[in-house]
């Protein structure tokens, strides 16, 4: 039986209601169900949030200048129950068993179902551990650009073919590969318009768009569904089979990368969209690791990979420095959301920026409420001390990004004990930053149950 605890509802709305896994277990189960299964459009969305570039590139109010967006696509109840089926089940113990066979399960390190009880934490600080011991290496970072949205279909479908070993797809899985290569959506923002926020809709005590699936059929026939707009490439991010099927996509460039690090005894990994190979020096010369970095160019040009040029990079490390190889400058390695000098690891400057600018936001929020309505007690209490105070830090979880800092100063510390790493440094105004903004003293000993 499939866990109700893995397979959870969820209650967003959709064009079809909410299902629980007892229920629809027997169907999403049956290929023959799936094979004719007809999968309803996903509902599409932009989310855009502020990028920091850096203190000298910040206007006024400290607001970053760069926006950066993210396209967000989610498939209907049962359909995200076929999907997780699929991918969880079905695909990913083959995709395990392909990587383990071909001995690049070390390699890839994202999405990976084997990996559980690991995060980007481990990831890169087993790969910055494996740097300083190498005391001198040439380093290729590298960075998909578009990655999900540029997937070959035809290369796809055969890679596709290969993990399941299969020579053609069966008719389950052909549905399944269609559904997410040809795919219709519609915007979230006409479904809004038409039929008001998801909070209106909830309220009046609906838990979907349409009563029933034959009222949606109607509504397609007044307005038409968007389809994906380019025929032989790219896939929707965020279905629960997304990640492994963009994993699958690239094997071959995971195979060919590992061979080389192979050959100069370095290391390769690739997380989702980025990727790094580290190779020793030894005897080795700049010139070499330049035509391998072409190598590397023209095997992503053969896989139709995009690489990112502004983050595809070549360092040297050596003396505890990280240097770029071109000019020899001093340098720092950005990898899984951690920067290293060459001594000293510390977490992303945008990730602290964070921390504090959406504390600032919040308190101040809660500040002009309580003053709006005149309040005798700031609001948004509960929320403030759970997200920005040692109090809503939950061991062994990341409940906060607190408690994420503190993991990955305990992690960094035992993987990679030879280098500075100051995490909690960084954080370390914290309980500060945050009374001087409430306008009183916290109380660590309090819980949040108690505000």
């Amino acid at each position: 039986m499939l866990s109700s605890n893995k397979y959870q509802t969820k209650t967003y709305l959709h064009f079809d209601h909410r299902v629980k896994i007892e229920n629809a277990e027997n169907y999403v189960t049956n290929p023959k169900k799936i094979a004719g299964h007809s999968f309803l459009p996903f509902i599409h969305y932009v989310d855009s949030f502020d990028k920091y570039t850096g203190k000298n590139d910040l206007e006024r109010n400290n607001r970053p200048i760069k926006e950066k967006t993210r396209k967000i696509m989610y498939a209907g109840h049962w359909d995200n129950f076929i999907y997780k089926y699929y991918a969880d089940e079905l695909l990913n113990p083959k995709y395990n068993e392909f990587c383990l066979n071909r001995s690049i399960d070390d390699c890839v390190t994202a999405y990976r179902n084997n990996k559980k009880g690991k995060s980007n934490i481990d990831f890169a600080a087993e790969v910055i551990n494996s740097i300083v011991k190498y005391e001198e290496a040439f380093i290729l970072v590298g960075d998909f650009t578009h990655f999900f949205d540029s997937l070959q279909h035809s290369l796809l479908k055969q890679r596709l073919a290969t993990v399941l070993d299969v020579k053609i797809l069966s008719k389950d899985w052909f549905n399944v590969f269609n559904s997410v290569t040809k795919y219709g959506y519609y915007e979230k923002n006409l479904l809004v318009d038409l039929f008001g926020t998801d909070k209106q809709i909830k309220k009046s005590g609906r838990k979907s768009y349409f009563n029933q699936l034959s009222d949606f059929r109607k509504f397609q026939k007044v307005y038409t569904t968007k389809t994906n707009p380019d025929l032989i490439k790219g896939i929707p991010q965020g279905t629960a089979i997304s990640a492994v099927l963009a994993n699958i996509y690239t094997i071959d460039f995971d195979l060919a990368l590992q061979k080389t690090a192979n050959k100069y005894l370095g290391i390769y990994r690739r997380y989702s969209d980025d990727f790094i190979l580290i190779i020793p020096k030894q005897s080795f010369k700049k010139e070499e690791f330049k035509s391998i970095e072409q190598q590397v160019r023209t095997l992503a040009e053969d896989n139709k990979i995009n690489l990112h040029e502004s983050k595809t990079e070549m360092y040297f490390y050596a003396d505890n420095k990280i240097k770029l190889l071109e000019n020899n400058k001093k340098s720092s390695l950005d990898y899984l959301g951690f920067t290293f000098d060459g001594k000293t690891v510390q977490m992303r400057g945008k990730s602290t920026y964070k921390f504090y600018r959406n504390a600032k936001k919040l308190i101040n929020k809660a500040h002009r409420t309580k003053r709006k309505k005149g309040l005798d007690k700031i609001p948004y209490r509960k929320k403030i001390y759970e997200l920005y105070t040692d109090i809503g830090d939950k061991k062994g979880k990341h409940s906060n990004f607190i408690s994420y800092s503190k993991q990955a100063q305990i992690k960094f510390d035992s993987i990679s004990p030879n280098t500075n790493n100051i995490m909690m440094n960084q954080i370390k105004n914290r309980k500060k930053y945050v009374e001087k903004r409430l306008g009183f003293k916290i109380h660590t000993n309090i819980r949040t149950r108690d505000i």
